[in-house]
C-alpha cells in the first residue's frame, strides 16, 4: 500500500537555444516523484552527517551521498530512495538526519535490503563512503530497542512508519519535498516460536521432516530425527 510521493525537483541551467539576438539561455527543470511504500519504510535506516545543512546536502552533496550508499552496498544509483531530511534537534552542533532505503543487488525487483543489514553494511564501510561522498556518517544512535522492550527473548527491531509530509527544502538547484517519518519497534520471535508474545512454540515436526523411517522429536528452536528399529541414517557425499 502506497504511503506517500516525495517530490524531487533537480533545476539546472543551459544556455543556446532562446536568444534575443545577444543574449541566449533556456532554463529547464527535471520532476522526479518517487513513491514510498509501507515495505521502503520498514526497511529504512537513518544515519547522521556531521557538519551538514539541509541547503548544502542538496546541492551538490545529495548526488555524491547516494553515488556512496550504492557503492558501498553494490547496488546502482537507482535503486536508492532518500525520503527524509531533517535537521537532528536533539543536539546542539550541525548534524543532519538522512533516512533512505536500498534495492538489494542483482536485479532483484522490489526486494530491499533489511534495516539491520543496511545500517550493519553502512557501518562498516564509513570510510569508503566518507571518501566518495565527502560527508562523515556519525555512529548511529537513533536504536529505540536500547530499552529492551521485547519479552520473551524476543528481537527488538526499529523500524519507521509514516506520519506527515513535510514543507518544501530548497537550495540553488533542487526542489525537495521529505516525508517526516516517526520511529517505531517491531519484536520478532526467536526461531521456533509464534504468537503475539512468541508464547507459542512451533511443532517444527507437522511436515514429516524425517520421512516415514524416522521419528520426528521437536526441541527449542528445531527438531531432531531418530531412526526406527532396523534403519540407519544414509550420509551423501
Amino acid at each position: 500500500m502506497y504511503s506517500v510521493t516525495v517530490l524531487l525537483i533537480w533545476i539546472s541551467d543551459h544556455y543556446g537555444i532562446e536568444s534575443d539576438g545577444i543574449h541566449s539561455v533556456t532554463a529547464f527543470c527535471t520532476l522526479r516523484v518517487t513513491i514510498i511504500t509501507d515495505d521502503m519504510l520498514t526497511n529504512s535506516i537513518t544515519v547522521r552527517l556531521e557538519n551538514m545543512s539541509q541547503e548544502k546536502f542538496l546541492s551538490p552533496l545529495l548526488a555524491l551521498f547516494v553515488e556512496g550508499v550504492a557503492t558501498v552496498l553494490s547496488t546502482t544509483k537507482e535503486g536508492i530512495f532518500v525520503f527524509n531530511i531533517q535537521n537532528d534537534t536533539d543536539v546542539s552542533s550541525n548534524i543532519l538526519n538522512v533516512t533512505f532505503s536500498a534495492l538489494l543487488p542483482g536485479g532483484i525487483r522490489n526486494k530491499f535490503f533489511p534495516s539491520e543489514d543496511l545500517q550493519e553494511q553502512i557501518y562498516l564501510n564509513r570510510t569508503l563512503l566518507t571518501l566518495i561522498s565527502t560527508q562523515r556518517v556519525l555512529p548511529f544512535d537513533d536504536n529505540i530497542c536500547l530499552r529492551e522492550p521485547c519479552e520473551n527473548y524476543m528481537k527488538c527491531v526499529s523500524v519507521l512508519k509514516f506520519d506527515s509530509s513535510a514543507p518544501f527544502i530548497s537550495s540553488n538547484t533542487v526542489l525537495f519535498r521529505p516525508i517526516h517519518p516517526i520511529n517505531g519497534l517491531r519484536c520478532r520471535c526467536p526461531p521456533g516460536f509464534t504468537g503475539d508474545y512468541c508464547e507459542t512454540e512451533i511443532d517444527l515436526c507437522y511436515s514429516n521432516p524425517c520421512g516415514n523411517n524416522g521419528l520426528c522429536r521437536s526441541r527449542e528452536g528445531g527438531y531432531t530425527c531418530e531412526c526406527h528399529e532396523d534403519f540407519t541414517v544414509l550420509d551423501t557425499w
